[in-house]
């Protein structure tokens, strides 16, 4: 009973924190788009940004990171033991950590209106969320069958074709 608590309360978390990561950098574009609007649109703008960032990191996004957290650590007390696969996994939750790490930065940047980030480059840095989503879910899911050669070819290619749609996208946004 108490694992499945626990399982519980690291999948509640995980599905929060990710959803308050991939808006959080969708509210930095919109914030970076900002920029080159006129005045007083821009400041605005960038003030209500500014507030919904804020309010979604301390309230949302940090807290679900703990709760994860919390979770994944009590799951692993209760079992005992790391088994193969959760090498790899716990390896990208702390990418995930350093990406939770450099959103963090992004903000207050982007408060300080220091931030040097264009739109394209936060557009780019959104696909690491979605990359490193579907690695650790792949992971969790696949464990002993996860081949490391089809893993690896799987989001080498997502990544591919995530980064086709950026520019695909900055392509149609350009010429309209």
């Amino acid at each position: 009973m108490w694992y499945l608590t626990a399982k519980t309360l690291h999948i509640v978390g995980f599905v929060s924190w990710f959803a308050g990561l991939l808006y959080m950098v969708r509210l930095f574009i919109y914030h970076a788009e900002a920029e080159h609007k006129e005045q007083p649109s821009q400041d605005i703008l960038q003030r209500q940004f500014e507030l919904m960032q804020w309010r979604l990191w301390y309230i949302i996004t940090c807290p679900a990171m703990v709760v994860t957290l919390v979770g994944g650590v009590w799951m692993l007390v209760i079992r005992g033991g790391l088994e193969g696969w959760l090498h790899a996994k716990l390896g990208f939750v702390g990418a995930l950590l350093g990406y939770h790490w450099l959103c963090g930065r992004v903000r207050k940047k982007q408060q300080e209106q220091a931030s040097t980030w264009s739109a394209y480059q936060l557009r780019v840095l959104n696909e690491g969320a979605t990359l490193l989503l579907v690695a650790i879910v792949c992971v969790a899911v696949f464990r002993t069958a996860w081949s490391a050669l089809w893993g690896n070819l799987v989001l080498v290619g997502l990544g591919i074709l995530m980064m086709l749609g950026i520019r695909l996208y900055r392509r149609v946004r350009v010429d309209s």
